[in-house]
């Protein structure tokens, strides 16, 4: 299981959203709940994939303005940017699922 997706799974759970048990929640898992939502459509809550080490390797929750709450080694927990020309923004797939 990758952190970014323990942590996705960890924020539903605190609103009474159960998206699997831990041992089960992967990226892989996630991306076949929930609603499809087109990009330019996307709201605060929704959960968006960005390709890393491979297709959708990574999720994270978006917070609105090319933002996401995400979960990197690097910076912990914290709010990341995904707009164009960022690290994120050019890894973003344009996978958005709404639960």
């Amino acid at each position: 299981m990758n952190s970014s997706s323990s942590c996705v799974r960890w924020a539903f759970e605190q609103v009474g959203m159960n998206v699997g048990p831990m041992s089960g929640v992967t990226t892989d898992t996630l991306k076949t709940q929930g609603q499809a939502i087109n990009p330019k459509d996307m709201k605060p809550g929704d959960v968006v994939f960005f390709n890393t080490y491979k297709i959708d390797g990574h999720v994270e929750i978006y917070v609105g303005n090319n933002q996401f709450l995400g979960c990197q080694g690097k910076t912990g927990v914290a709010i990341a940017s995904m707009a164009k020309g960022t690290d994120f923004g050019e890894l973003f797939n344009g996978r958005v699922k709404r639960f």
